[in-house]
């Protein structure tokens, strides 16, 4: 399949920790980009049981535990503790799984800090084939400081590695896009990992107006479930557009870069927001997916960018080599812009910003396609 032969190409030249094999030695920590909006940034894991479903990967009886790292904006009267970007047993493994010596990597988010008085509006995110949950942190802090609240889903057994409750791990069945020689990325795979994302998701759905009605929990009365949207990269991505198309309370959804051959989807009238990195040419697929989108839709392409762009690979290598790239903080601040435009007009109703029309000056490599646009009136994404 095409799509396997795309993701191997991008696992092994550019994905997030190849990158960082050139500069396993490295000592010095490295920091988060800092996120831009008005809040103080607060983050918590919370561990979730699905008893109505019994886990597909367990071989027992268990039922489904998810892990799901919240980011959203804090008090800022609050403690702040700075978070850990992974436990110490998530590092290690992933330093024994890569062979490197990982730094330390510094976020601006404050542990287990109390949430700002809200309601907010909700992101549900997915990962990628076998990702992490926290693969996309300099996303999720941003968004947070900008008022929204992230909910991070790891897709236990499937993603790379997950520290549930009590300091239990759970690794992957598939292997991981970090040991892409050993990854699983056939077919069968994807379509035995791919209806447990969706189930994930459901649940954790269902989940935020018991987080929400708990008079003594940690986001009582501060979760806005009306506005709820969908988001994830890669894999993630087409699951969160499948969970759009499945869901009818859920608003919206943004896709990632995602990799459209594994799943057919149908027309959906809600707004989707479709972000590609390193197109030349639009698929047959997204060409598909851009002409289901009967209501409003936006495809931004980073025609520079690769795969894993939207992930914390965009920063990562840049801070640990020390080498200074002038294009990533204009890619990460882009990413960051225009998802955040695309929350605020289509989640909250805000007036549309400019750049949702048309780039800015400065964004050479950035191409727009609106919604009264045809995204394949030719086949260059350019």
């Amino acid at each position: 399949m095409n799509w396997v032969r795309t993701a191997r190409r991008f696992l092994i030249n550019g994905g997030l920790w190849g990158l960082l094999a050139a500069v396993a030695s490295a000592e010095v920590g490295v920091q988060v980009p800092l996120p831009t909006g008005p809040y103080r940034v607060g983050t918590r894991t919370m561990y979730l049981m699905d008893a109505a479903r019994r886990d597909p990967y367990a071989v027992n009886s268990a039922t489904r535990e998810l892990a799901v790292r919240f980011w959203y904006p804090s008090s800022a009267a609050s403690t702040c503790r700075t978070a850990p970007y992974a436990s110490p047993a998530v590092w290690s493994y992933l330093a024994q799984l890569t062979s490197m010596s990982l730094p330390p990597v510094a976020t601006n988010a404050c542990e287990n800090a109390s949430i700002l008085s809200g309601p907010h509006p909700v992101v549900i995110f997915s990962h990628g084939y076998t990702g992490m949950f926290t693969d996309a942190t300099f996303l999720f802090e941003d968004l947070a400081s900008r008022g929204y609240v992230i909910a991070s889903v790891a897709h236990t057994y499937e993603a790379t590695i997950v520290e549930l409750g009590g300091g239990r791990i759970a690794k992957s069945t598939f292997g991981s896009y970090l040991a892409p020689q050993a990854l699983r990325s056939d077919m069968d795979s994807i379509a035995r990992a791919f209806p447990a994302r969706l189930a994930d998701l459901k649940f954790v759905f269902t989940q935020l107006d018991n987080l929400n009605n708990a008079s003594n929990g940690p986001f009582a009365g501060a979760l806005d479930t009306s506005r709820v949207a969908v988001m994830g990269h890669s894999l993630g991505a087409v699951a969160a557009l499948a969970s759009l198309e499945q869901n009818p309370a859920i608003a919206a959804a943004i896709a990632l870069d995602p990799i459209l051959a594994i799943v057919p989807l149908r027309e959906t009238h809600r707004p989707v927001f479709v972000l590609t990195a390193g197109r030349q040419r639009w698929t047959q697929q997204e060409c598909g997916l851009w002409s289901r989108l009967r209501g409003p839709r936006l495809a931004v392409n980073f025609s520079e960018s690769d795969h894993f762009t939207p992930s914390d690979g965009s920063w990562l290598f840049d801070r640990i080599s020390g080498r200074s790239d002038p294009d990533t903080p204009k890619t990460i601040s882009g990413i960051r812009e225009y998802v955040a435009a695309f929350l605020d007009a289509n989640l909250l109703g805000r007036p549309p910003r400019l750049l949702l029309k048309r780039p800015p000056p400065d964004f050479t490599d950035v191409a727009i396609t609106t919604s009264t646009q045809n995204l394949c009136s030719s086949s260059r994404a350019d």
